[in-house]
């Protein structure tokens, strides 16, 4: 499918309508499975009533138009927000304004075609809800494999070529882990880049809303509206890819390069091979401080107070209506008081600190590694609870160091076509997210080539 680029063209040029962007998506809606919670019943007639302004010549912003989908935990005007939960029926209520990043998408014309399922209150790694169904991954679905968490929705969406982009957030991979799975483009921005107003909270320390896309110019697009930098009705921005021979990225030699599926192994080494001819500096260098990140991710998560302090009154309610998988694991966060949560919180800022510290020794752009250190399990791995927590972990394991030092990133498809899915991951320190952007959209047509 064309990114959101070459369709704002394609409608300005008459060469394609609103209505047809909206009724082939409805189409392949109707074939898809578990992707969509919801779809907005108006699209055909608010399709309709933009053809007919653009067919009177009438001023439009540039998306106008454009369908797009967002995942299940933002505030959309006169919407109720489940969060991809059932309990929220006993709370939610119908929003009385968009979200503060979704609002800048409405005011740009894109059409909000319909909420994507996700794991449960983006709690797992892994996509799955008992609730709504799982979406596939788009790779190998006579096995039936996971479709990466926890905007599993968004993802597939863009992969099915439903919509061009979506929004999915990311509190410790949520966008990357399943724009990995399914070979499209998944952005965690800066932590503070973005408003979090509208949007159900799992971490407030964490939380990151993202978009996901067929290519890094849609992603970029969405993103400068999103954080203001793209007034609705401007021009669309023009993304300038960094040059090849004066970027500088470094491969960690740290956990995040170990253990990794024989198929991602090799497909990572490729796309490393390809970089390297094309003038791309790497390094191979020393890194603990993203081992630590593991370790407190796993061992000292700040996530789990946080949610159980969110959720305790749902919790003490209503148990028996969560996902088990979630809802027992949002229930440990009782056992961790205030001041063990206070002690976390300073660990963190000290990660935070030595992570700016040797990125800064560095003198890099980036670090480059492996999105996720597996291909896509098999749902029926998952069937065993121990073992779903296992698979969890390991899918979470590369992309939540990013969350951890507080960093931005953006997962690239790296994999050939009849390939299973890899992710190439590019990170760096909070508040490089324009920089980043440009080495991605310049690696984008090295590794597409």
């Amino acid at each position: 499918m064309p990114g959101l680029r070459a369709l704002s063209a394609a409608l300005s040029l008459g060469q394609t309508t609103t209505n047809q962007l909206v009724t082939t998506a409805l189409e392949r809606a109707r074939l898809s499975q578990s992707v969509f919670t919801s779809i907005n019943p108006g699209l055909l007639s608010l399709a309709d009533s933009i053809d007919h302004a653009r067919s009177k010549s009438q001023v439009l912003p540039p998306l106008a138009g454009i369908p797009i989908a967002l995942k299940d935990l933002f505030n959309i005007r006169n919407e109720k927000t489940m969060a991809g939960s059932v309990v929220r029926r006993h709370y939610a209520q119908a929003e009385a304004e968009d979200a503060d990043v979704v609002a800048p998408l409405r005011a740009a014309g894109l059409l909000f075609f319909g909420r994507t399922n996700m794991s449960e209150f983006a709690f797992s790694g892994i996509g799955k809800n008992p609730h709504y169904g799982t979406p596939l991954s788009i790779w190998d679905r006579e096995t039936g494999r996971l479709p990466g968490g926890s905007s599993s929705g968004s993802a597939v969406a863009v992969a099915e070529g439903i919509v061009p982009a979506a929004l999915g957030s990311d509190t410790a991979g949520s966008c990357r882990i399943p724009a990995a799975f399914n070979g499209v483009v998944g952005v965690k921005p800066s932590f503070g880049r973005h408003s979090l107003n509208g949007i159900y909270p799992l971490s407030p320390t964490l939380d990151a809303p993202g978009p996901l896309a067929v290519d890094i110019d849609s992603c970029y697009i969405l993103d400068q509206l999103m954080c203001g930098r793209l007034k609705p009705d401007a021009d669309l921005p023009q993304l300038q890819a960094a040059s090849l021979e004066s970027v500088k990225l470094v491969m960690p030699q740290a956990r995040v390069m170990q253990n990794l599926d024989p198929e991602v192994q090799s497909t990572f080494e490729r796309s490393i091979e390809t970089l390297t001819r094309s003038g791309v500096s790497i390094q191979q260098t020393s890194m603990p401080v993203l081992d630590h990140c593991d370790d407190f991710f796993i061992e000292r998560p700040l996530v789990v107070q946080e949610v159980w302090q969110h959720h305790r009154e749902m919790l003490q309610q209503h148990l028996d209506e969560y996902d088990p998988f979630v809802g027992q694991r949002m229930a440990m966060g009782a056992d961790i008081d205030d001041k063990e949560q206070q002690r976390r919180y300073r660990e963190r800022q000290q990660i935070v600190d030595d992570f700016n510290r040797q990125f800064d020794i560095l003198d890099a752009d980036a670090l480059i590694y492996p999105t996720v250190a597996c291909v896509p399990p098999a749902i029926s791995e998952t069937d065993d609870e121990d073992n779903a927590r296992c698979v969890n972990l390991r899918c979470l394991r590369n992309t939540a160091t990013v969350n951890y030092f507080d960093g931005c990133s953006i997962s690239l498809p790296c994999h050939r076509a009849s390939e299973a899915p890899v992710g190439l991951m590019l990170s760096a320190a909070n508040g490089a997210d324009e920089r980043l952007y440009q080495i991605a959209a310049a690696i984008e047509v090295e590794l597409k080539s």
